[in-house]
Formats: C-alpha cells, sequence, structure tokens
C-alpha cells in the first residue's frame, strides 16, 4: 500500500497510519453479501467508486471501523464528493481552516458524546481528501419535540418524505425489535413508538442530505445503513433511479456462516474485524 502526504500529517493522521498497519496485520475480511464471496479492499473500491450514494456503517465503539472507513473515503471520494455525518446536525458544513476538533465542534459536533477522538481518523482522512463534510444527523431540539408531539413535530421536508416513504410491515417488526434489543430489553411500551419516529426522522434526514450533495458518503452507525428500514430504505422511496451500495462494519464475534445468514439482505457488503474491547453495555443499563 502506497500512501502519499503532500505536507506534514497532524496527529489525526498519524494516528490513521498506525491503524492502518495494526489492521492489515489483523486481517480484516470484506463479504460480497449477495455471492457470498470474499473480495479485495481494492475490488470494493472500485465497485463503490460507481455508485452513486454510498453507505459506510459503524460500530461507534470500534476504533478499526474509523480508520477503514478513513482509508476507503480516501480512496472512493475527493473535492466532488461530499460526506454526510451522522455525528453532525443538518445542514451544518465543517469549515477547514482552523484544527480538525475546533471546526467539527463548531459545526455542531458533540466530542463528548462521540468519544473523541475515537473518530479522529475519520474525519482526519475526510480532510485529507478534501471532501466536502457536512451534517446529517436532525437539529438540535427536533428529537425531543417528536418525543413530545409524535408525527405533529416533523418540519415540512421530513414529513413530507416521512408520508413517502413508508415502512412495510416486516420493518417495522424487526426495527422495533432492535430498537428493544438496543436497550437492552428494557425499553417501555410507550417509548417504542416515539422512538421509531425518531429512527425514521433520522434515517429521512440523512437520506435529504444525500440527496442534495450528489455525489455522496454517508457516515454513520450500521442501524442507519441497513437496507430494510435505514437510510437505503428511504432513498429507494424518494430516489428508486439512484445507484447506491451499504457497507456494514461488524466484528467476528459469531460464526462467520452465522453472521454472513443474519445480514443477508441488510447490507450490499460486510467488512469484518476483529472485536473492540467493551464492558458489558446491559450491566448498568436503566432507562431514564
Amino acid at each position: 500500500m502506497t500512501i502519499s502526504i503532500t505536507s506534514r500529517p497532524g496527529p489525526g493522521i498519524l494516528l490513521a497510519l498506525a491503524l492502518i498497519c495494526r489492521l492489515d496485520a489483523a486481517g480484516a475480511q470484506i463479504i460480497d453479501l449477495q455471492t457470498r464471496a470474499e473480495i479485495s479492499e481494492d475490488q470494493l473500491a472500485e465497485r463503490l467508486k460507481q455508485r452513486d450514494i454510498v453507505l459506510l456503517g459503524e460500530l461507534h465503539d470500534n476504533p478499526d471501523h474509523h480508520a477503514l472507513r478513513g482509508r476507503l473515503i480516501a480512496r472512493i471520494a475527493g473535492p466532488r464528493t461530499t460526506v454526510v455525518a451522522e455525528h453532525l446536525p443538518a445542514p451544518a458544513r465543517v469549515a477547514t481552516g482552523g484544527r480538525l476538533l475546533d471546526d467539527l465542534q463548531a459545526a455542531g459536533f458533540q466530542a463528548d458524546g462521540w468519544a473523541w477522538p475515537l473518530h479522529e481518523p475519520l474525519f482526519a482522512a475526510v480532510r485529507q481528501a478534501g471532501a466536502p463534510l457536512v451534517g446529517g444527523n436532525l437539529p438540535k431540539g427536533l428529537s425531543k419535540q417528536m418525543m413530545m408531539k409524535g408525527a405533529d413535530g416533523l418540519d415540512a421536508p421530513l414529513a413530507d418524505a416521512y408520508r413517502r416513504a413508508p415502512l412495510n410491515a416486516d420493518a417495522v417488526r424487526q426495527l422495533d425489535a432492535d430498537l428493544i434489543s438496543g436497550h437492552c430489553g428494557k425499553l417501555p411500551e410507550k417509548y417504542l413508538a416515539p422512538m421509531r419516529l425518531v429512527q425514521r426522522a433520522t434515517d429521512i434526514s440523512m437520506a435529504n442530505a444525500l440527496l442534495a450533495h450528489q455525489p455522496s458518503v454517508l457516515v454513520a452507525g450500521n442501524g442507519h445503513v441497513r437496507r430494510d428500514y435505514g437510510v437505503p430504505q428511504v432513498l429507494g422511496a424518494l430516489a428508486p433511479s439512484l445507484k447506491i451500495s451499504a457497507v456494514g462494519f461488524y466484528e467476528r464475534d459469531t460464526e462467520a456462516p452465522e453472521l454472513l445468514q443474519s445480514l443477508a439482505g441488510r447490507y450490499d457488503y460486510v467488512w469484518l474485524t476483529k472485536g473492540a474491547e467493551r464492558s458489558d453495555p446491559c450491566e448498568n443499563f436503566q432507562i431514564k
């Protein structure tokens, strides 16, 4: 692998390079979920270059996922490709004149909430590629408004897309099951419908940002880039002629055939890495 750096690398780039060396040694694996065949990073990059919109997932606390996506973005994006981030509110646009973290925070990035510098290799690579970086998440305060008012809390663009991109019954059931599982099985019934609405509105917000900045790449959690109920479903309803690909980033925490079977139909590709060290998130979980 040849990496060209035209100026003195900052700490984010140096961290990314260190992670890349470790990742190459760890043997990350990319699977085409349609054929179940393993493909190379070169093959994946060439395929993604042919798409109008690319969606890259993540497990938020896995540093390998952020480094790998940064490496991939460096290969498929440039000044004409906009990167849309779940980690920033729409329609914020990140400036490029100052320190990376300062510019991110000025656009609404919450460093503590996203455990900075965990995502530094990702955003440093976006900056190095010269790709514009914009927010895709809901504006601050809108999710709370929806929790109180339901769909009446949606602004006009979100409400219009919400009507035009309904989920089918199977997708609703799967989304509900994942919301409950994601809250350690302790999500009270009264919170389920409002949280489903917030999830849908977030996906619609990111889809709208992608459509407004084509060609574009989304960086977001795996749940948001799923084809059955995530951003790809919204894009399919709003702009069915677009060519999109979704890449899930997962860990080898189960037998590979079992994992691949569970992911079939959710993504076009899955990039498997070793697991991150973490404590049990449900050990002291409580609904406030």
